[in-house]
């Protein structure tokens, strides 16, 4: 019976808030001044674009589908699910260097290069920097 109490008690708390936010209307930001010379409030400014934000589990989960695409050698659906991965979580090295691989893979020489250079950037010092360093050589020579 406790817990109906206090649901009733967070019902009746909540419900100030609720026709407000049910009606569209958004409440005033401060009281209407009542003088003429009152400087207009200035414009809201318009909300930004949503940025990719951190977002581990997706990015491990794009990680695992482009794991089997690449398995089955469908570079095309492997790549886009690793550029997400990369977007999602920027430091997340596997899937900078799967992308990488998959470029390699699918013979786009420019975007391999471009891809283990980033990497680098991204992680310079990492425990295979030299390895990526002589694979980004290899690339530059053709």
């Amino acid at each position: 019976m406790r817990w109906i109490f206090a649901f009733g008690v967070l019902m009746a708390l909540a419900m100030p808030a609720w026709p407000a936010s049910q009606s569209g209307q958004n409440p005033p930001d401060s009281p209407p001044s009542s003088s003429s010379s009152a400087k207009p409030s200035p414009a809201k400014p318009a909300p930004e674009k949503e940025i990719a934000t951190f977002d581990p589990p997706n990015a491990e989960n794009d990680v695992d589908v482009a794991s089997y695409y690449m398995r089955k050698g469908d570079m095309n659906a492997a790549i886009p699910r690793l550029q997400e991965a990369v977007q999602l979580k920027p430091h997340y090295a596997k899937a900078r260097l799967m992308l990488a691989e998959a470029y390699d893979r699918d013979h786009d020489k420019d975007s391999e290069l471009k891809t283990y250079q980033d990497y680098l950037k991204a992680f310079p010092n990492a425990s295979d920097a030299k390895k990526i360093e002589k694979k980004i050589e290899k690339l530059q020579e053709r």
